[in-house]
C-alpha cells in the first residue's frame, strides 16, 4: 500500500545490507498503478523516499538493478564482458535522468538478441 513507510534505503546500503525492488502485480485489485516497468517502479521508489539529488535517486536504480540481480541470485549479470546480454537503451546523459524523465526505449535486447527497436 502507499500509506506504509519505505525502507530507509540510504541505511539499509550503508549497513550492507541488500535493497532490491521488483513487480508483484501489473494494474491488479490492490496496486493498479504498476506497469510492468523497472525504471518507473525506480521513480515510484526514490519518489517515496523523498529521493532529491542524483545521488539518491541512483541508490534507488541501484536497487532496481544490482540489488534485485542479487536477490535473485544472478551470477552473470552486470555490463561486465560476458554477461548475460538482457538491457535496454534510453536517451539519457546520466543514470537519475533516465529515471526521471520517463524516455522511451531505444532499444530492448533479451539474451542477446534485438526485440524492439524505436
Amino acid at each position: 500500500m502507499y500509506d506504509r513507510p519505505v525502507p530507509p534505503l540510504a541505511k539499509m546500503r550503508a549497513a550492507g545490507a541488500n535493497a532490491a525492488c521488483g513487480n508483484d502485480g501489473i494494474r491488479d485489485l490492490w496496486g493498479p498503478y504498476g506497469d510492468g516497468d523497472m525504471l518507473t517502479r525506480t521513480m515510484h521508489l526514490a519518489y517515496r523516499s523523498s529521493f532529491r539529488t542524483d545521488p539518491e535517486i541512483e541508490l534507488a536504480l541501484h536497487a532496481a538493478t544490482y540489488g534485485g540481480a542479487k536477490a535473485l541470485r544472478l551470477k552473470d549479470y552486470g555490463l561486465r564482458i560476458g554477461d548475460r546480454a538482457d538491457f535496454f537503451l534510453v536517451a539519457a546523459e546520466y543514470p537519475a535522468e533516465a529515471v526521471v524523465s520517463h524516455p522511451p526505449r531505444q532499444l530492448v535486447v533479451k539474451g542477446g538478441a534485438v526485440v524492439s527497436r524505436r
